[in-house]
Parts: C-alpha cells; structure tokens; sequence
C-alpha cells in the first residue's frame, strides 16, 4: 500500500491557509512489520475546512486515517515514524493521553459499530465518562445528535430499544450521531455513508 498525495495551489487552498492549522502531518511513515504501508505523508490540514483523501482500494487511506486517532496502536506490529501535531503536540507521543484525544479527535468507521446497549445509552456514555450527569443535559445533546444524524423521528420514541436491533444503516447514522456528542474539534470519518440506503435523509 502506498498513499501518495500531490497537491495543487488554489483559491480554496490559499484561504485554507488563512485559518488556524488544526493538525500538521510530518513526513508520515507507517510499517505493518516489515511492509512499509505508507511513505512520507506530508498533509496540512486547517480549521473549518474539509480534507479529503482519495485513492484506489488498500493505497493506505483508512490506513492513515486510524493512526491520527492512534487506532493502529491496537494492531500487532504496526508501526510510526513522523509527526502528527495538534495543538503543538506529536500525537505518536507515547506519552499522549490517548482517550482525552479520542475525545477531541473523533472518529466514524465504514462500518457500523454500536455499543450493545440502548440507543440513548450510545449518545449518553461518553458524556458520562467525560463528567455530564445531568439528565436534561444527556436527554437534549443526544437529541440535538440524532437530529443532525437524521434519525432523531425514527427513534425518538425507542430510545430504551437496543441499537443492535436497528438496521444497519440506521446503525450507522447512530454511530454518526454517537462521534458529535462531544463536539470533537476534528471528525475523521472513513467512507462513513456506504453502508447507508441512498435514500437516507442526508
């Protein structure tokens, strides 16, 4: 796999460059053992701006996206080599808090991935885990979630039902509401809508 990326000065560029740079990829090198999946990645990416990456299937993007969120740090013999700074800080630090980033740096998989528990339980356990206790509080974020997601009249009446029980694509949007409940600064999403209907509410 090789993520290779060539960029191009723009008018979008050039007012990208104007905002806050929000994370700043430094000569990126990513090892699964011996194989050298991805080579010298380079990429500034600013505040308020979208950042996409696109490439053939297994060229390293998923690849590259999970070690921002230290995702690969779970894969045997998986290595890093480079820079991923944030707020001034190399995210490959060993040293990194790595929930208090997950936190600040979220993420939605291709597929979905709803924790076995009730729909309101998805939105409400990682405002709790952060310290949010009260309950109009947790009731109105997972609300206000779910709208964005879309899903908010499909399940606004099942909210004790198991997420499990929900199909797929409803799944997913649940996952997407899930990412925003902690208002992340950076939002990586990984071909977050292929496993939704083409007629979802987007």
């Amino acid at each position: 796999m090789l993520l290779q990326m060539e960029t191009k000065m723009t008018e979008f560029q050039k007012a990208a460059e104007e905002t806050e740079l929000v994370l700043d990829v430094k000569d990126l090198n990513i090892y699964y053992g011996t194989n050298h999946a991805v080579k010298h990645v380079d990429l500034p990416v600013y505040e308020r701006t979208i950042t996409a990456l696109i490439g053939p299937s297994g060229c390293g993007k998923s690849t590259f996206i999970r070690t921002i969120n230290r995702m690969n740090d779970l894969i045997p013999g998986a290595k890093c080599e480079g820079e991923i700074n944030y707020n001034q800080l190399n995210l490959l630090n060993p040293k990194v808090d790595v929930v208090r980033l997950r936190s600040e740096i979220g993420m939605v998989f291709q597929q979905p991935n709803p924790f076995p528990k009730s729909i309101y339980e998805n939105l409400a356990l990682p405002l709790k885990f952060n310290g949010v206790r009260s309950k109009k509080k947790l009731l109105e974020v997972a609300e206000n979630c779910l709208k964005q997601a879309a899903l908010w009249d499909e399940v606004k009446d099942i909210l004790d039902k198991s997420a499990l029980s929900l199909s797929g694509g409803q799944q997913q949007r649940l996952c997407i509401a899930r990412a925003l409940v902690l208002k992340p600064k950076v939002l990586l999403l990984d071909e977050p809508t292929s496993a939704l209907d083409p007629v979802s509410h987007f």
